[in-house]
């Protein structure tokens, strides 16, 4: 009998370690990589990686993906899987960043139509071989991360995923071909429906399925579960029978660890095969107890220098958690994904008065952890929003929004980035109908003032809270303003309603605004307003204030007298807030724009925590916006 070990990881985002156990971290990670190695020894443990490394992360976001060159070609892998987010930065990026690593990617079944070769330098099938076993890896993707992917060029050409699986498994073992394989092993981007699928119809020609994607962490019925670990109930998971399937968890704060056992058996033809006779999984979280590598804490402090200084800045405090885990806010109305979506509709009414809604979707959300109820740092903000795309302002039809919407529900109760995140709306629909069909009725609604994002001493002393007021229902023939991500305006993760040619920009990618970066103005908009407030001895004269303090700065401003306003409490609060809160930097398609979109984030430093607590406090709230219903 032949054993073979794999130490088996996916989507992995951020080098530094988080607050909360797990803390993860690459240092701590390549500690148990050199102890998985050092246990089991070169010639019969393997390390394989299933995708989403480049992107998306606060590192990512300044490196495009290179920082993660040195910590990966140090993990010692032997082969991995391409993601989705892997081509965030477009595939001549990939391209480079596959040529820097020192182990081969898969990407079996997206080619290049003209060359027939896969896609960004990928390979098709990789042969290895671990204690007299030769191993086959091939690299499966599903078809729906493909929307996800801006930029794709028209020579992409998607095979089906099982097609292909079976085929290359043939291939591969074939005794009188020339490879000959002992054991097929497929190394997966799909989401865990598909990953089953995948498993139960290739179950004579795949052994084992190592996947990524999903963020969560799942071993499959066919596999046994050691060390304590007891098998979650997952959404998707219904038609798993008994399949050997691994899903390590995400971000460097798990992995697996497999063992194989192999057996060879008679075959039909009178000859022998080799099949996997029993599969162990051990879950390991990578906890604070773990020591981290000396040589990776030098990685990832060149990594991350630039930034480390600005990432533990406190910007904001929130009396409520911010639930920004995968499970909540890719299926479900949350709080924070209400507040965030009330900064996106505000944030551009200086500009333009009459938007009616904004829609982002729950992918947006992308640290899967929680936070709070406590301090809130910069890195937190950007662990939570990476990405680099901008807030737009589109006019559409109702028509298309009510498309829009219906399909960010057509995946539930899978966890799709795709899942609505909405203000200005009330949502209902039957998520047991069938998709496309799920809608039954949208609202246009109207906030009422501090329901959301509230300031500290509204946070405290209110005892109820008002409900949005209901405009009317959605019209499909009507036109509407929509706030939302150049990302869904361009048609992706199922938002191809938003990009029709009728599509009008008021605000354009060009014009736009970073969410994070809104966010962090809206911050530093409250730490100004509060700040006036704290020094006026009757919360009377607080609006009285503010109108004098507003009316002196435009006129020192008009006067080019900003350095005397500098020193000038009321008039510099209110300069940052308008500015850096209420967005004046955006300009509408029709007038002429400026490059001013600086962020001023010296302006609250780690000294003003407790500023921070008194003034920049926040408490998102739930409100009943999208509601499941049963008819």
């Amino acid at each position: 009998m032949r054993d073979i070990q794999i130490l088996h990881f996916n989507d992995v985002y951020h080098l530094l370690p988080r607050k909360q156990e797990p803390v993860g971290g690459a240092a701590r990670f390549a500690t148990v990589i050199k102890e998985f190695r050092a246990k089991y020894g070169p010639d019969s443990s393997c390390v394989f990686f299933s995708g989403d490394l480049f992107n998306p992360s606060v590192e990512s976001s300044v490196s495009k993906g290179r920082h993660m060159i040195p910590v990966i070609n140090n993990l010692s892998v032997d082969v991995a899987c391409m993601g989705n987010h892997d081509f965030d930065f477009g595939e001549p990026t990939l391209k480079a960043l596959v040529r820097e690593t020192n182990f081969p990617w898969l990407l079996s079944n997206v080619l290049d139509s003209e060359s027939g070769n896969p896609f960004a330098n990928g390979k098709k099938f990789h042969i290895m071989e671990k204690n007299d076993l030769k191993l086959g890896i091939i690299g499966l993707v599903e078809k729906d991360w493909l929307e996800t992917i801006p930029g794709l060029p028209p020579t992409l050409q998607y095979k089906d995923f099982i097609t292909v699986g079976k085929e290359l498994a043939a291939q591969l073992r074939d005794p009188n071909g020339p490879y000959a394989v002992d054991l097929v092993i497929a190394l997966t981007h799909c989401r865990l429906p598909n990953d089953i699928l995948l498993a139960k119809e290739t179950q004579d020609e795949i052994d084992l399925i190592l996947g990524g994607h999903d963020h969560f962490y799942y071993v499959g019925k066919g596999c046994e579960v050691i060390d304590g670990w007891i098998r979650e109930e997952i959404d998707g998971s219904g038609e798993d029978n008994g399949v050997r399937i691994v899903k390590s968890g995400t971000d460097f704060r798990e992995l697996s660890v497999v063992e194989c056992e192999v057996e060879e058996i008679d075959n039909e033809e009178g000859g022998t095969i080799k099949i996997i006779k029993k599969v162990t999984v051990t879950r390991q979280e990578v906890t604070s107890s773990i020591a981290e590598d000396s040589q990776f804490i030098e990685i990832t402090n060149s990594a991350t220098s630039d930034i480390n200084s600005k990432l533990s800045r406190p910007i904001a405090f929130t009396l409520a958690q911010w639930d920004c885990r995968s499970t909540e806010v890719r299926t479900r109305e949350t709080a924070f994904g209400n507040f965030i979506a009330d900064i996106m509709l505000y944030a551009y009414q200086p500009c333009i008065h009459d938007i009616d809604c904004s829609v982002l979707c729950g992918g947006t959300i992308r640290s899967d952890s929680v936070y709070g109820p406590g301090e809130i740092t910069l890195g937190d903000l950007l662990e939570i929003f990476p990405f680099e795309d901008t807030v737009v302002v589109i006019r559409i039809t109702g028509q298309q929004l009510w498309d829009a919407l219906e399909s960010s529900l057509s995946k539930v109760p899978k966890q799709e980035g795709r899942f609505p995140v909405v203000s200005g709306l009330k949502i209902e629909y039957n998520p047991n109908a069938e998709p496309g069909h799920r809608l039954r009725n949208v609202w246009l609604t109207e906030k009422s003032p501090n329901t959301s994002g509230k300031n500290v001493v509204e946070s405290v002393e209110s005892d109820h809270h008002e409900k949005p007021n209901i405009l009317g229902k959605l019209d499909s023939q009507k036109t509407y303003t929509v706030c939302t991500r150049n990302y869904l305006a361009s048609g992706y993760d199922g938002y191809t309603a938003f990009a029709k040619p009728n599509t009008q920009f008021l605000v354009d990618e060009e014009n736009g605004i970073l969410l994070s970066t809104l966010i962090r103005r809206y911050f530093l908009g409250l730490y100004y307003v509060n700040a006036i407030k704290f020094n006026m001895s009757c919360e009377a004269r607080t609006k009285e204030a503010v109108s004098k303090a507003l009316d002196t700065w435009k006129k020192l401003a008009e006067k080019g007298r900003e350095k005397t306003a500098e020193n000038h409490v009321s008039g510099r609060s209110i300069q940052h807030a308008l500015n850096l809160s209420l967005g004046e930097t955006v300009k509408r398609q029709d007038e002429e724009s400026s490059n001013n979109d600086d962020i001023i984030d010296d302006e609250i430093d780690s000294k003003n925590r407790d500023f921070i607590k008194d003034w920049v406090t926040v408490a998102p709230i739930l409100e009943d916006r999208i509601v499941t219903v049963d008819f």
